[in-house]
């Protein structure tokens, strides 16, 4: 019985961690002639060679209006990737600001932390910030998205 509730639990966080990994970047990231998405020849864990992808919080970052909260985007490497990957971010609610706005993630760190700053007057709700990592020798572009709450007050 405890090891059918362990393979169960396994499962269940592969699958969770396989749904939040976005679009893998870096020059080992194979892009077919007739679609714009990107594949590899990803392996169930980790990354392919040559690649990298970002991770944002699982949870959703929550921030009232006129406060600052830290957020930790992190870095999965394959084997193969140490470049320097300079992150963007795109569909920033009105009113939040993140900084710095363009982080980069240098070859020798796992991880940055970036603060999410909503004004007074920020649009409430809930919202995805695209975030785009660009690795500084080429190949196509990660993307994933973190996920923000705005309330009031």
């Amino acid at each position: 019985m405890k090891e059918w509730k362990l393979g169960m639990a396994t499962t269940a966080l592969l699958a969770v961690c396989g749904c939040m990994q976005g679009t893998p970047g870096g020059p080992g990231v194979q892009a077919p002639s007739n679609t714009e998405n990107h594949t590899t020849n990803k392996p169930v864990i980790g990354e392919a060679k040559d690649t990298f992808s970002l991770r944002a919080p699982m949870l959703s970052t929550s921030v009232k209006q006129g406060e600052t909260k830290s957020a930790t985007i992190s870095i999965q490497r394959g084997s193969g990737f140490d470049q320097d990957v300079k992150l963007s971010f795109s569909d920033v609610p009105n009113g939040v600001t993140i900084t710095p706005m363009d982080p980069v993630i240098l070859h020798s760190e796992k991880e940055v932390k970036v603060d999410v700053m909503a004004s007074d007057s920020a649009a409430l709700g809930d919202f995805k910030v695209k975030m785009v990592g660009h690795a500084d020798k080429g190949g196509p572009d990660a993307v994933n998205e973190l996920k923000l709450t705005v309330s009031a007050k």
